[in-house]
């Protein structure tokens, strides 16, 4: 099993941002690790199931979580959809 480390940080945040995006100040710690976490999944660096297990959630609630927060389940590069449709139009029926 891998170790853990613990990491500790200080970030001073004006007051006004903290009553616009946080709901209590208990929350806040719970909010950056799920904001760290989505966005390491959103640039690959892990996968979902590594992100469920870091915010020991199941698999599937955080596939939940992935979409309340609008983060695409699928990455399909540019254009990739308008070659399937052509390959649709131009394949013999």
């Amino acid at each position: 099993m891998a170790m853990a480390h613990t990491i500790h940080f200080e970030w001073e945040l004006p007051e006004t941002l903290l009553r616009m995006v946080l709901k209590d100040d208990g929350s806040l710690v719970e909010e950056c690790k799920r904001a760290a976490v989505f966005d390491w999944v959103r640039m690959q660096r892990i996968s979902w199931r590594k992100g469920a297990e870091l915010l020991g959630v199941s698999y599937r609630d955080f596939l939940h979580m992935l979409a309340e927060h609008k983060i695409p389940l699928a990455d399909y590069a540019e254009g990739w959809l308008d070659k399937e449709f052509d390959a649709l139009r131009n394949s013999p029926s």
